[in-house]
C-alpha cells in the first residue's frame, strides 16, 4: 500500500483549469523555452573545433557508445551526421560483459584500425584511466557525457558536459543523445535544421534514459513525436510499426512518450540485454526495408525472451517469498540467485518495488561474481547505501532511487549484513512509497474541456507524470468485468456526477469492494472516442474505503514488520499491537463468511476487521497465528486467504508466535 500525499497549491484561486492547477501543484515550469545556444555548454566550442579538424585531415574517427537506448540513439546519430560530412567513422559498442564505458581492450582494438580520434557519448566522464591511455597511444579523444562529474576529470582533448562545475549553460538534464544533439548543432551552426533531422532519435534515447521531460528535454521530445510519424529513418520506421504503430492520423494519439517507453525503447535495450546493442544500432542505420524488417522483427524477438527470462526470475522470487514470507518484513528486500540474467535484474527490482512497495536489492550471482540492481522509494536514497557497504563492494554507481553494483560473490554475506545494518542504523521506520496527488477532482472537473485541457502538460515522463486525481467520497453504484473478468469497470456517483472507473490492475473476482460502499479513489483521467463521440475515461490507480486512516495503518503495518523482524518494541504498545482470543475470533468469523468462494482476497478481510476496530498489525499476526495451526492457507504472493478443514480444536494459546510477540513487548498475557 501506498502513502497518498496531496500536493498543495500556492494560491488554488488562480488555477481556473486542471492544468493550470497542475502547474501550480506541481511548481515547475513546463512551458518550453526552445534549444539554448549548445556553445554555453562546457568544453563544446573545443569539442567541436577537434572533430572539424579531424574532419579536414581525414583522419579516422571512432564514435565510442553504450549499450542502452541512450548510448545507442546516441552512436547512431552522431556516426550518421559525421559520415554525412565525409568523415572515415567506425563505431564502437561494448557488449554488456565488457561492461560500461571505455576498456583498454576495445581502445586496443580501434587503435589498430588506424583510429586518430576517439569520441565517446554518453559515457567517458568517469574514465580518467582510459583517457590517459588513450593519451600515451598518441589518440585524440573527446568526452561527451551527461552523467555526473567525478572530482578529478579525465584528461581529454575536451570533455562536453552541462554539469561540469564551470558550465553556464542553462539546462543541466539533457540525456547523453540530448548532448549529441547540441554537439551536432554546435559543427553545423543550425539549431532547427538539425531537430528536423535527429530530434525522433533523440527523442527514443531521452525517453529511454528516463531524464527528466522538463526544459529542453520537453522541446526535444516534442519534436521528435511530432515528426517521427514522418521519419525517414528506415530501421525506426520498421522498430515504431513492429512495436504496433500503424503511423496514420488515426494513430497519432497513441505515439507518446509513455507509449514509446513501453514499446519501442524496451526493444532497443534487449539488444544489449541479450545479444549485442550493436544490433539496435545496426537497425536504425539499416538502408534498405528488408533488412530493417528483419533486424526489427529480431529485437521484438529478443524482448519476448527478456519478458519470459523476467516472468522466470520473479516466479524464483515468489517462490521464495512464498517460503519465507517474514523477509517481506525486512527493511530493505535482497533476493540473489544463481545465474539470474544480469541484463533484467534491473527490471525484476522495479517489478518488485511496485508489487511491495519498498527498497529492495536483485542479485545475479554467477558464482564468483555479483550483479546487483536497486530500486527505492522516496526517502530512502541509495547512494549512500552503497557508500556504506563501499568495503564489500568492486563498482557502483547510481541515483537516489536507482543503482547498481558488482562485488565478489565471498563477499555476499558480508555485504548483507552492511545493508541490514545501515537501514537499522538510519531509518527507525522506513519511508514507504507514495502516490503525489495533483488535485481533488470537483464534478464539474469530470467535463470534456476541462480533460482536453490536460494534454498541454504532455509529454509525460520522469519529472513530468501523468496528472493524478483524488475522487472523495464516491458511492460504487454499479460493475462489471472485462476481458473475461481478467479486468473491470465499475461506475461511481461523486456528488450529482456519475463516472466509470477503468481498473487494468485488478481482476473482477478480487475487486474488494461492493455496490452501495463508499469509497476514496486515485485516478488518471484521458479522452475517450469511440463511433465519433468523445467522453472522459478515468483509470483507476488505487482505492481505498471513504475517510481511511492512513497514519494509523502505516504505524500499525510498521510496528508488525518490527515484531516480525524479532524487535523489541515499547510495552505500551501492547494492547495496540498484540492479539487477544476474542480478536482471533473476530478473523475466523470474518473468514467463514467467504465459506462459499474457493478463497478470499486478503484486502476484503482486511477491510472487514477494519471495520471491526482491528488494526493491521493485529489482523496480519492473527493470519500468521491461524496458518501457524494450519486453521488457514494465507497466499501472500496472490494476497489470497482460506480456511481449511478443521480436525481438532486448536489451543491458541500454546501459539509459539504469540508467545515470541508477547516477549518482545514485555508481557506474558494480555
Amino acid at each position: 500500500m501506498k502513502r497518498w500525499n496531496l500536493r498543495q497549491t500556492v494560491n488554488n484561486t488562480a488555477c481556473d483549469s486542471l492544468a493550470s492547477h497542475i502547474i501550480a501543484a506541481r511548481g515547475v515550469n513546463i512551458e518550453t523555452q526552445g534549444i539554448s545556444d549548445p556553445l554555453l555548454i562546457s568544453g563544446m566550442e573545443k569539442g567541436a573545433e577537434v572533430i572539424k579538424a579531424a574532419l579536414y585531415s581525414g583522419g579516422k574517427i571512432a564514435v565510442f557508445g553504450d549499450y542502452d537506448c541512450d548510448g545507442v540513439t546516441s552512436t547512431v546519430m552522431l556516426y550518421q551526421y559525421l559520415t554525412a560530412q565525409g568523415g572515415e567513422v567506425e563505431w564502437y559498442i561494448p557488449s554488456r560483459d565488457e561492461g560500461y564505458g571505455l576498456n583498454t581492450n576495445a581502445i586496443d582494438e580501434l587503435a589498430e584500425k588506424g583510429v586518430e580520434l576517439i569520441i565517446t557519448v554518453d559515457n567517458g566522464i568517469s574514465a580518467a584511466r582510459e583517457a590517459a591511455y588513450i593519451k600515451s597511444l598518441g589518440i585524440k579523444l573527446v568526452i561527451t557525457d551527461h552523467h555526473a562529474v567525478p572530482d578529478v576529470m579525465p584528461e581529454a582533448d575536451a570533455v562536453i558536459n552541462p554539469k561540469r562545475p564551470d558550465d553556464e549553460s542553462p539546462f543541466k538534464e539533457l540525456a547523453g543523445c540530448g548532448v549529441v544533439l547540441k554537439l551536432i548543432m554546435a559543427m553545423e551552426g543550425d539549431i532547427e535544421g538539425v531537430l528536423e533531422q535527429f530530434a525522433d532519435l533523440a527523442a527514443i534515447g531521452t525517453i529511454g534514459d528516463v531524464v527528466p521531460l522538463l526544459g529542453e528535454n520537453r522541446e526535444i521530445v516534442k519534436r521528435g513525436l511530432e515528426i517521427m510519424p514522418y521519419t525517414e529513418n528506415i530501421g525506426l520506421y520498421k522498430l515504431l510499426r513492429q512495436s504496433g504503430f500503424s503511423l496514420d492520423e488515426d494513430d497519432n494519439g497513441r505515439l507518446t512518450a509513455g507509449a514509446l517507453s513501453f514499446t519501442v525503447c524496451p526493444r532497443i535495450n534487449a539488444a544489449g540485454r541479450f545479444t549485442h546493442a550493436k544490433k539496435a544500432a545496426e537497425l536504425l542505420l539499416s538502408e534498405s526495408e528488408e533488412a530493417a524488417e528483419l533486424r526489427s522483427a529480431e529485437l521484438t524477438e529478443l524482448n519476448n525472451m527478456r519478458r519470459e527470462v523476467e516472468a522466470d526470475i520473479l516466479s524464483q522470487i515468489d517462490a521464495v517469498i512464498s517460503e519465507n514470507p517474514g523477509m517481506l518484513s525486512e527493511r530493505v528486500l535482497v533476493l540473489r540467485g544463481e545465474n539470474w540474467h544480469s541484463g533484467v535484474i534491473g527490471i525484476v527490482s522495479s517489478r518488485l518495488l511496485t508489487k511491495w512497495g519498498k527498497p529492495n536489492i536483485i542479485i545475479a550471482d554467477d558464482g564468483e561474481n555479483l550483479r546487483g540492481s536497486a530500486r527505492s522509494v522516496e526517502g530512502f536514497p541509495l547512494v549512500p547505501l552503497m557508500e556504506h557497504c563501499r568495503n564489500f563492494l568492486e563498482k557502483f554507481g547510481g541515483h537516489v532511487k536507482a543503482a547498481g553494483f558488482t562485488a565478489k560473490s565471498e563477499n555476499y554475506n558480508a555485504l548483507t549484513e552492511s545493508i541490514k545494518s545501515y537501514s537499522e542504523q538510519n531509518y527507525l521506520q522506513m519511508p514507504v512509497d507514495v502516490f503525489n496527488i495533483d488535485k481533488i477532482i470537483e464534478p464539474e472537473d469530470l467535463s470534456l474541456l476541462q480533460v482536453e485541457g490536460l494534454k498541454k502538460l504532455a509529454p509525460f515522463g520522469e519529472g513530468n507524470p501523468v496528472a493524478l486525481f483524488l475522487m472523495q467520497n464516491c458511492v460504487i453504484l454499479s460493475k462489471k468485468p472485462l476481458k473475461d473478468g481478467k479486468y473491470l469497470s465499475f461506475n461511481v456517483k461523486i456528488g450529482s456526477a456519475v463516472q466509470k472507473i477503468l481498473d487494468f490492475g485488478c481482476t473482477y473476482d478480487d475487486f474488494t469492494y461492493e455496490n452501495g460502499q463508499t469509497v476514496d479513489i486515485l485516478v488518471t483521467l484521458d479522452i475517450n472516442e469511440y463511433n465519433n463521440v468523445k467522453s472522459v475515461s478515468a483509470q483507476l490507480k488505487d482505492i481505498r474505503p471513504a475517510g481511511f486512516n492512513q497514519e494509523k495503518h502505516f504505524a500499525a503495518h510498521s510496528t508488525y514488520e518490527s515484531l516480525v523482524r524479532g524487535e523489541k518494541i515499547a510495552s505500551a504498545l501492547a494492547a495496540r499491537a498484540i492479539p487477544e482470543k476474542d480478536d482471533i475470533k473476530i478473523i475466523y468469523d470474518i473468514l467463514r463468511l467467504f465459506t462459499n468462494s474457493t478463497d478470499a482476497h486478503t484486502g476484503r478481510v482486511y477491510a472487514e476487521a477494519s471495520a471491526r476496530g482491528l488494526n493491521y498489525c493485529k489482523f496480519r499476526i492473527i493470519l500468521d497465528v491461524l496458518k501457524e495451526f494450519g486453521l488457514i492457507e494465507h497466499d501472500i504472493i496472490n494476497n489470497k486467504v482460506k480456511l481449511k478443514p478443521v480436525t481438532e480444536k486448536a489451543n491458541l494459546e500454546s501459539s509459539r508466535i504469540l508467545k515470541e510477540m508477547r516477549a518482545l513487548v514485555g508481557v506474558e498475557k494480555l
